[in-house]
């Protein structure tokens, strides 16, 4: 399971990706079934899938009115990431999420380029975002796999891991919104959930919520 779904725009027959729990209205059905999305980046576009493959994944489903994480940075502390291979200072934290806990990496003490900077930025230190609470934002696009992958496969990793690709973007204009709550060791102000057994049930909270009427946000997570 990648937690997206290909589907067909018409009438030019372009593929795009929708995330689960979209809003979507049947139109026409037969040999393949159109629908309106009624929500997100296609919104208003006419889409459709083979009719056997809308008959499982267009489903009846109830949706939360808003997922909320909590955060909370406990110190730094130097570990070792065995699929990833790499030694990293991190600000370790644990985070609260539908009654249970997941250990998150709030910053992981690495150089990066900033890309608000432009190509040619010298390397600045990663920091994680000021304390404070953020709303989350449904996810629109896929995630290069390459940068998550190896975290399924390589010794160390957890091949029950899915939802990957998923990355929920956090909402702060200082950075452009380039802050994620996502699955891996690696964090550049990002709430990265460092506990690869933790990341389906916190993807599945976090999916099936939706916190305004536009489907615009998934939710809020609240740095401690």
């Amino acid at each position: 399971m990648s937690g997206w779904l290909k589907v067909q725009r018409e009438p030019s027959g372009k593929k795009v990706y929708l995330p689960e729990f979209v809003k979507v209205s049947v139109i026409k059905e037969g040999t393949r079934t159109h629908f309106i999305i009624l929500e997100g980046e296609y919104k208003g576009e006419t889409v459709s899938l083979k009719s056997e493959n809308a008959a499982k994944c267009l489903v009846s489903a109830s949706r939360g009115s808003g997922a909320k994480l909590i955060a909370k940075a406990k110190g730094r502390e130097r570990l070792y990431s065995k699929p990833k291979d790499e030694t990293l200072n991190q600000l370790i934290g644990t985070l609260n999420f539908n009654g249970q806990t997941a250990m998150v990496t709030l910053d992981s003490d690495v150089m990066f380029h900033d890309p608000r900077l432009g190509r040619l930025s010298k390397p600045v230190h990663s920091k994680p975002l000021p304390k404070g609470i953020y709303k989350i934002l449904t996810p629109q696009h896929a995630h290069d796999a390459e940068s998550t992958e190896f975290y399924v496969t390589e010794p160390g990793g957890n091949p029950d891991l899915k939802y990957h690709t998923v990355w929920f973007a956090i909402e702060y204009a200082p950075t452009e919104n380039t802050n994620f709550v996502h699955v891996g060791n690696l964090s550049e102000g990002c709430v990265t959930v460092y506990d690869l057994t933790k990341w389906n049930d916190v993807y599945r909270y976090l999916i099936s919520n939706r916190s305004d009427k536009e489907g615009k946000y998934v939710g809020t997570v609240t740095i401690e």
